[in-house]
């Protein structure tokens, strides 16, 4: 049996196959796999590369923790304001329970205002403040500057960011 010629990958039904170039092995292009290992591998990418940008330590002492949860529920005030817990709670799928203790946890560190509706005062409107309009903004600094030191330039960040945009703007779940 031939050995693969130096530089060529053994490829697997199940596995793509492995480029060497010098001593580190290389994942092929996406290009060259089906569609639903494409979406698999994306899906995949996206919740490490959502782990390690959660797990980096701000630098800037202006920026105000959150615990993903609260960041979620503040991302979801600042999309959509005016809206009520229950609306947030049901949209963002948590239990109300937790909806509440992280709005009011957001409402102590000053990120969001609630307000009584104005044609029912027994309905909460939920607001974020200009204190986490500017802390978003520093955290997307550092971010931005956390995804510049591990991309080249010639990443193609506009094409990245539009499939993201696609995926956060998709129907949460879709009918069989």
């Amino acid at each position: 049996m031939d050995q693969p010629a130096r530089g060529e990958g053994v490829r697997d039904d199940d596995a793509p196959a492995e480029h060497v170039r010098g001593e580190h092995a290389v994942t092929p292009s996406p290009d060259d796999r089906p569609r639903d290992k494409q979406l698999g591998e994306l899906a995949d990418r996206i919740v490490r590369v959502a782990r390690r940008i959660e797990a980096h330590r701000f630098r800037d002492p202006l920026i105000t923790p959150v615990s993903p949860l609260e960041a979620l529920f503040l991302r979801y005030v600042d999309d959509h304001p005016g809206t009520s817990p229950g609306v947030l709670a049901r949209d963002l799928m948590v239990r109300s329970s937790n909806a509440s203790a992280g709005l009011r946890s957001l409402e102590r560190k000053g990120l969001i205002t609630r307000a009584a509706d104005r044609d029912d005062a027994r309905v909460t409107r939920l607001f974020v403040t200009d204190d986490a309009r500017r802390a978003t903004a520093r955290v997307r600094a550092e971010w931005a500057h956390l995804l510049s030191e591990l991309l080249p330039p010639s990443v193609n960040v506009a094409g990245a960011l539009h499939v993201l945009e696609l995926l956060d703007d998709a129907p949460a779940e879709r009918e069989p």
